[in-house]
C-alpha cells in the first residue's frame, strides 16, 4: 500500500535538482527534522520528489493533519516502526546470506519473522483503530490491516506461534550416546535425546562443530574436537525432526507478504518527522498553517517567513507577503546587501516545496497551486568554474534552466551575471527575462542591476502575458526593515546604507 500517493503511474512527481536543493537550503531543514542519519536519507529521497498532482498534495496533507493533532497516535506508530525495521532486516541481503550458510538458522529466523509480523500488524492496527483519524490514507491502511486480522488463517497464527515457542523453550539440552572402538576411537553417535534441563558439559553451542580454544602462555590455539565435529550432523538431523512442525507452520502462513508493512517504513518516517517538525515550530511560537491548494494560475502567500530563521531560533522574525498571479509572474528584486533578498527567495521556494509535499507552511496564509518544478541559479564555488570560466559556467547553467522552464515552473535567480560588466550583465539579463516572459515562467530575479528594474516600461512590450514587477527590500531611516515592497530601486539609499555600515560616509571619514 502506498500512503505517499493517491495516484498511480511514473509521472507523479518532479525531482528537484541537486543545485535547487542546495540553493533553497532544503538539506538544512531535513537535518533539523531528525538527527538519525538513515532517516535523513529517507527524508532527502522523499522531499526532493515533489508531487505534481493536486490530489496527491491534499492526500498527504490530510495524513499530516491527523498526526499533528494526535501525539498519542504518533507515539504508537513510532513504536510500530521499530518493529517494521526488524522486518526490513529479515528481507535484507545480509539475512539472505546468513540463510544460505545455515538452513536450520533460516528456519528459526522465518519463525521469528512471522512472530514480529503478527505483532506489527496488531500494534499498527490498534494504533489506527484506537485514535481518531480522518485522512483517507490512514483509514485505508487501517481497513487493510483489519481485513488481515479478521482472516481466519491469521487468527490461528498467534496460537500456533505461541505453541511452537513453548515447545522450543523446553529444549534446554541434549544427551548424546557415542560408541567407541576397542582402541577407544569414536565409532558413531548412536542416540540423541533432547531434555528440558541443562546437562553438565564443558562444551558450548558455539564450539559445536568448530572446536574450542586452548590458551598457552604464548598463543591461543584453536583445536578441532572430533567428537563435536561428528555430533553436528546428527544434532541437525534430530533438530530438523523436532522442528518439522515449525516448517509446516511457515508453509501454512506463507501467503502473508511482509512487504505490505516494510514498504510503509519510509512513508511513516516522513510523516512522523513532519509532524514532529510542526510541533517544534509551534512550541517555539513560530506560526504555521496548512495551505489551501487550488487548481488556479497563481500562488499567494501572506505572512511568510523562511523556516531557516526559525531553525536558527531567531526572534522577532519579519514576515512578508509575496504573491504570483496570472498577470504578475516576473519580479525584479533589488535592495541593499544583507537586506533579506536571498532569505526571501529561499522562503518562497521552500514554502512551495512544503505545500507540494503535503506539509504545513511557514506563513499565515497560503493558497493556490504550488509550482510543479523549481529551478535556481545562485552563485557557486569559483573552483567549479575552471572548465568554462565564471561567465561561461553561468551561461551553461542558464541555458539548461531555460530548456526546462515552462508555465508551471518557478525560477529563482540570485545575482545572475554578476561576474561580468554592468553593461554586459544588463544586456544578458534582458534577453533572459524576455524568453522567460514568452514562456510564461514564474521568476524572482534578485539583482544588483538597478538599471534593469528601471527599464521595465520598455520590457512590457515583449511578448507574453505577464507584467514585470519591480520590488525592493525596504530601507527606513537608513536601516534595513527586511520588508519587501513594490517600488523602483532607490540606488542612493542602498549606497548610503552600505557606506554607513562600513563607516565610509563623508561624515564618518571626516572624524577619523
Amino acid at each position: 500500500m502506498d500512503i505517499l500517493y493517491k495516484t498511480t503511474g511514473k509521472e507523479r512527481y518532479c525531482e528537484l535538482s541537486d543545485e535547487t536543493v542546495k540553493d533553497i537550503a532544503l538539506k538544512e531543514v531535513i537535518d533539523y527534522m531528525t538527527i538519525v542519519n538513515d532517516e535523513r536519507k529517507i527524508l532527502m529521497d522523499i522531499m526532493t520528489k515533489i508531487p505534481v498532482e493536486m490530489v496527491d498534495m491534499s492526500y498527504r496533507q490530510e495524513i499530516v493533519r491527523d498526526l499533528m493533532s494526535n501525539d498519542r497516535l504518533c507515539s504508537a506508530i513510532r513504536e510500530s516502526i521499530d518493529s517494521i525495521n526488524v522486518l526490513r532486516y529479515y528481507g535484507s541481503e545480509t539475512r539472505n546470506m546468513l540463510d544460505k550458510d545455515n538452513a536450520l538458522m533460516a528456519l528459526l529466523e522465518n519463525l521469528r519473522e512471522l512472530k514480529v509480523w503478527v505483532e506489527v500488524v496488531e500494534s499498527l492496527y490498534d494504533a489506527l483503530n484506537e485514535n481518531d483519524i480522518s485522512s483517507e490514507g490512514l483509514i485505508n491502511l487501517r481497513d487493510q490491516l483489519k481485513d488481515i486480522i479478521n482472516d481466519e488463517n491469521f487468527k490461528s497464527v498467534k496460537p500456533d506461534i505461541i505453541r511452537i515457542h513453548e515447545d522450543l523453550s523446553n529444549i534446554r539440552g541434549a544427551i548424546v550416546g557415542v560408541t567407541f572402538t576397542p582402541d577407544l576411537d569414536m565409532e558413531s553417535v548412536t542416540a540423541i535425546e533432547f531434555v528440558d534441563y541443562k546437562p553438565r558439559s564443558s562444551y558450548s553451542i558455539a564450539e559445536m562443530g568448530v572446536g574450542y580454544k586452548i590458551n598457552t602462555p604464548f598463543k591461543k590455539y584453536k583445536v578441532i574436537d572430533p567428537l563435536l565435529v561428528s555430533m553436528t550432523p546428527y544434532m541437525k538431523k534430530h533438530l530438523w525432526k523436532h522442528l518439522g512442525e515449525v516448517k509446516r507452520l511457515i508453509a501454512k502462513h506463507s501467503k502473508y507478504d511482509t512487504h505490505l508493512l516494510t514498504d510503509l517504513y519510509n512513508s511513516l518516517i516522513f510523516y512522523l518527522c513532519v509532524a514532529e517538525l510542526g510541533r517544534k515550530l509551534n512550541s517555539n511560537d513560530h506560526n504555521i498553517s496548512f495551505p489551501q491548494i487550488e487548481q488556479t494560475e497563481g500562488f499567494e502567500i501572506k505572512g511568510l517567513y523562511n523556516i531557516r530563521l526559525a531553525i536558527d531560533d531567531q526572534k522577532d522574525i519579519v514576515k512578508n507577503d509575496f504573491s504570483f498571479l496570472k498577470k504578475e509572474r516576473i519580479f525584479i528584486l533589488t535592495g541593499p546587501n544583507r537586506g533579506g533578498k536571498t532569505i526571501l527567495e529561499q522562503g518562497v521556494g521552500l514554502i512551495s516545496v512544503m505545500a507540494s509535499l503535503g506539509m504545513f507552511v511557514t506563513a499565515d496564509v497560503c493558497k493556490g497551486m504550488p509550482f510543479k518544478n523549481i529551478l535556481t541559479h545562485f552563485p557557486i564555488d569559483e573552483n567549479l568554474t575552471i572548465n568554462y570560466g565564471r561567465l561561461g559556467e553561468e551561461a551553461v547553467r542558464i541555458r539548461e534552466i531555460v530548456k526546462r522552464s515552462d508555465k508551471e515552473t518557478l525560477i529563482l535567480f540570485n545575482e545572475t551575471f554578476s561576474t561580468t560588466s554592468a553593461a554586459d550583465a544588463l544586456y544578458l539579463s534582458k534577453d533572459l527575462l524576455r524568453i522567460l516572459k514568452e514562456k510564461g515562467s514564474y521568476v524572482i530575479f534578485n539583482t544588483h542591476l538597478h538599471e534593469l528594474a528601471s527599464s521595465i516600461s520598455k520590457m512590457e512590450d515583449w511578448e507574453g502575458e505577464s507584467d514585470i514587477i519591480s520590488v525592493v527590500m525596504e530601507i527606513k531611516d537608513n536601516k534595513n526593515t527586511f520588508k519587501v515592497k513594490r517600488s523602483a530601486p532607490d540606488t542612493s539609499s542602498y549606497a548610503r546604507n552600505i557606506a554607513e555600515k562600513y563607516g565610509i560616509t563623508y561624515e564618518q571619514m571626516k572624524d577619523m
